[in-house]
């Protein structure tokens, strides 16, 4: 069978799963709302976005260029940079900073995603978390991610309550959000201040200063970064632009039209802590 045939089955198994078309349809009504509530607030951020287009356009043809400068500027901040070209390479500079036994908390990332890094991580006898509460109800759930912005996107509420009332023993009801949410927080509390790695994406990096911008709403990642004594960043190329001021304009484009009028948290991460 060929990945088309596979592709094409899964889509046509996902549009008749009625309880996918559920969740789905929740969460399509509650973003458009959302971003339009905060493009009316913030209507100059239209035209920022194609001050955007124009900067990764540009970008786009520099690529190597500012993936160097951001190594540069990485190391001088007291980093360590590595550039692979392939996801094999990836997961082996990866695989060989983090080696095994380890306890790893992740935030989300899509590259990490397409290239199976937690799998890999897992096979190399390492216990990672997923952080996201998206990415670890999927995780808990043997499922894959829906969506770039929303990786839980396609299951319902009443699914999540049964997952973690299997998981605590607790009979959680689906319509107390804010105690499922509440019960992923203290599943996960724990693991931060265990953990051996922290692990994340970035939302856009500036190359003349290194500096990675993370937009959330959780605190998972900045617990992820933070907390664990070693930090490590897997960001695609596509991140990369010119100057720290691309990068603000970049990241508020990003979280405008990513459902957020404005973020809870926004990290900015140029190196390692200068206290130790």
């Amino acid at each position: 069978m060929s990945v088309f045939t596979d592709y094409k089955k899964e889509i046509m198994e996902a549009a008749h799963n009625e309880r996918i078309g559920l969740a789905l349809s929740r969460a399509i009504k509650s973003y458009r709302a959302n971003t339009s509530n905060a493009l009316k607030k913030f209507p100059h951020t239209i035209k920022m976005a194609e001050e955007v287009r124009q900067i990764k356009d540009k970008a786009v043809g520099r690529m190597e260029e500012l993936a160097r400068q951001a190594s540069e500027a990485i190391e001088g901040n007291k980093g360590k940079a590595y550039i692979a070209k392939t996801a094999e390479e990836a997961l082996d500079i990866i695989g060989g900073l983090v080696g095994s036994g380890k306890l790893i908390v992740k935030g989300k990332s899509m590259t990490g995603e397409e290239i199976e890094l937690r799998e890999h991580l897992e096979e190399h006898g390492n216990e990672v978390y997923e952080t996201d509460l998206g990415e670890f109800i999927i995780q808990k759930l043997g499922s894959r991610p829906m969506h770039i912005l929303s990786p839980a996107i396609h299951v319902p509420k009443e699914d999540v309550a049964r997952l973690f009332s299997r998981i605590t023993g607790e009979e959680l009801p689906p319509d107390d959000i804010g105690r499922l949410v509440a019960t992923a927080r203290k599943l996960l509390r724990e693991k931060y201040f265990q953990a051996d790695i922290g692990m994340s994406g970035a939302n856009v990096v500036a190359a003349d200063t290194g500096t990675l911008f993370l937009i959330e709403n959780e605190g998972n990642i900045r617990l992820s970064t933070g907390v664990p004594p070693v930090h490590i960043a897997l960001v695609g190329m596509e991140k990369l632009v010119p100057t720290l001021g691309d990068a603000y304009k970049t990241a508020e484009v990003t979280w405008r039209y990513s459902n957020y009028t404005v973020p809870s948290y926004i990290s900015l991460i140029s190196g390692p802590s200068k206290t130790g």
